[in-house]
């Protein structure tokens, strides 16, 4: 197995020795994920925890995620089988049944009730729970909006879309935005239907349904509105032609260079879009039955493992701090769990309407991630992909898919019970 971690060592003498509140001594692993920037702010975050602790060493490793979160939960499998668990792990809500259903996570319930928390939306952690227990503190969060290019809506003479626009509402613009040459080439697509899993999902929500059950348990392909939401996406792109076939490389540039009007994406582009001197902005999912959309999150847990939990819990409040949040939410790559980190000037400036993040959070679901996620994904792109490429009809995709995804469960719940 390819490691694909850096180690970084802190130890007390990297830091100054001011504002020492604590004598306890000893050592914390920390894993954690992401770029350089986001390194910066957790190294920064460890650095304020050793001002209060000068002498616990902690040691950082940092999992490139290489091969999606599936790998993510296998190479962590593999660290508790060696002995070689870290104290505390930055990860993500796919991860969550997979490590709470093998106990390699503590309840942070009592941790949560005791600690500085308040600033955090109780959605958040409702929506980290196992069974009834909360096993993950979100760190920073993206739900999916439609990011839209307020240039091309002013200069096709469309107006902002509402909170509560429609998908026919939402087609119509689609097709108004949708430009094409004298031979009839499209020269800018109006929308992109998303060609992954998390960008989908909004519209699966906003037509009430899911492609597996709301307990994340089993396949819920044979639902009518699943094969009605792909019949709707299968149309902008064969029928209405207003957005490219999906897998297509380079579409995101596209939509920076004012070649395509709209997509579904989440905080993650707007350092790209400020780069690109894009005049965007972001409206809700479309509703057919409601507007709701989906959420993903990066969270941190505690290993069942940790030698020391109650200082771990010292450090996760770090890294949960005020000032890190601040950090990573003037990052641009999510918007911070702290509710009071997205609230700084740096932060509601771009997008303009920035504020609808956190106004949607009620109306958010958890991306579906049931032990077997990848293959769930997996699957069902796989499936959806055949669609749009008029390779399978939807009737024959949606029920190979739902045996597939049925197999899939069955055989994780083999291992997980």
């Amino acid at each position: 197995m390819k490691k694909l971690l850096a180690a970084l060592l802190l130890t007390a003498g990297l830091v100054a020795p001011a504002l020492a509140q604590s004598d306890e001594a000893g050592k914390l692993r920390l894993m954690t994920f992401g770029g350089e920037a986001q390194l910066k702010s957790t190294q920064d975050a460890v650095a304020r925890f050793n001002q209060k602790y000068p002498n616990v060493e902690v040691e950082i490793g940092v999992d490139a995620v290489g091969g999606g979160w599936g790998d993510f939960v296998s190479r962590v499998l593999q660290q508790y089988n060696a002995g070689e668990q870290y104290d505390v792990y930055h990860t993500a809500v796919e991860t969550l049944q997979s490590f709470a259903a093998r106990d390699l996570f503590i309840p942070l319930d009592d941790f949560i009730a005791t600690g500085d928390f308040s600033d955090f939306d109780a959605k958040l952690f409702d929506l980290t729970k196992y069974k009834g227990k909360t096993y993950f503190i979100p760190s920073t969060w993206n739900n999916i909006m439609t990011n839209y290019n307020r240039a091309l809506f002013a200069e096709a003479g469309i107006e902002a879309p509402s909170k509560t626009w429609t998908w026919d509402e939402f087609a119509a613009i689609a097709e108004k935005l949708t430009k094409r040459d004298a031979n009839g080439n499209v020269t800018q697509f109006g929308y992109e239907v998303p060609a992954f899993f998390f960008g989908l999902m909004p519209w699966f929500l906003s037509n009430g349904t899911s492609p597996v059950t709301a307990d994340w348990s089993g396949s819920n392909m044979k639902d009518p509105k699943v094969a009605e939401t792909l019949q709707f996406l299968y149309d902008l792109i064969h029928t209405r032609k207003v957005s490219p076939v999906p897998g297509q490389e380079g579409v995101e540039n596209q939509f920076f260079a004012g070649q395509i009007a709209m997509i579904s994406r989440g905080h993650w582009i707007v350092q790209n879009a400020i780069a690109s001197k894009l005049d965007m902005d972001i409206a809700v999912q479309p509703g057919k039955v409601s507007n709701d959309t989906v959420i993903g999150f990066g969270a941190y847990g505690i290993s069942s493992k940790a030698q020391n939990p109650k200082l771990a819990e010292a450090l996760v409040t770090e890294l949960l701090s005020y000032e890190t949040q601040v950090a990573e939410g003037d990052l641009g790559g999510a918007v911070p769990g702290r509710k009071s980190a997205a609230e700084t000037e740096n932060f509601l400036k771009f997008p303009p309407s920035a504020p609808l993040y956190y106004e949607t959070l009620p109306t958010t679901h958890a991306v579906p991630s049931p032990a077997n996620f990848q293959e769930v994904d997996q699957i069902f792109m796989r499936y959806f992909n055949a669609i749009m490429t008029d390779e399978m009809t939807i009737p024959d995709a949606v029920a190979k898919a739902d045996q597939e995804l049925t197999r899939s469960f069955e055989r994780i719940k083999r291992v997980t019970q």
